[in-house]
């Protein structure tokens, strides 16, 4: 997979890969969407900022945006890549743990940062299969004016599709995930609850 580096990624930068799906669109897009890979982006993006702009906060909302990521992007695979060699080493009761911190751990991102996302457009520049994943490439048309793109990796999911990866800046969420659980438990020789503790972290914000 493209899209590597070996530079720490910020929380910001963390919560835009985690939440590239999230950051998009008006509630109007999703009809001018020309496909149901199109269509299916544009709901995640109308619901998202239903979310943004309904005023809620704190664990309310994060309750909220965590249901909602779960639904539209397959973190608990996202999880398991992220784990690499360590992956052997997980009892499966650390690893339902893992999930339901992770997913919590994204939807907290997107709180925290998400009034910056309030206002933002989105437009889907092209759609090209690759194997049994949709790559689509779309900008975020961003309150400054500015544009920032992002790629979405869909595979198919029973009669629709869900979010397998998310590139922003050149950067695969995949990827990013992966670096940043395996300096954890490299730093920490194996040890899951020095991953749970960071990922716990999200928490207190």
């Amino acid at each position: 997979m493209d899209g590597t580096t070996t530079r720490k990624f910020s929380r910001r930068e963390f919560a835009a890969l985690l939440l590239g799906a999230a950051v998009t669109g008006n509630a109007g897009y999703a009809v001018a969407a020309v496909n149901p890979a199109e269509g299916y982006v544009s709901r995640i993006a109308d619901e998202v900022m239903s979310l943004a702009n309904s005023g809620s906060s704190g664990n309310a909302l994060r309750n909220k945006f965590a249901s909602l990521l779960n639904r539209y992007i397959n973190l608990r695979r996202v999880a398991n890549i992220a784990l690499g060699p360590y992956q052997k080493k997980i009892s499966a009761g650390e690893k339902s743990e893992l999930y339901q911190l992770f997913n919590n751990y994204a939807a907290a991102l997107f709180v925290f940062y998400v009034k910056e996302f309030q206002g933002s457009d989105m437009k889907v520049i092209s759609s090209i299969k690759q194997g049994n994943f949709l790559t689509l490439d779309t900008a975020l048309i961003l309150k400054s004016g500015g544009q920032s793109k992002i790629k979405w990796r869909l595979e198919p999911s029973g009669s629709g599709y869900k979010v397998f990866d998310i590139n922003v800046r050149n950067v695969w969420l995949t990827i990013a995930t992966k670096k940043r659980f395996n300096d954890v438990l490299n730093k920490s020789k194996g040890d899951f609850e020095a991953l749970f503790a960071e990922l716990r972290e999200a928490e207190t914000w």
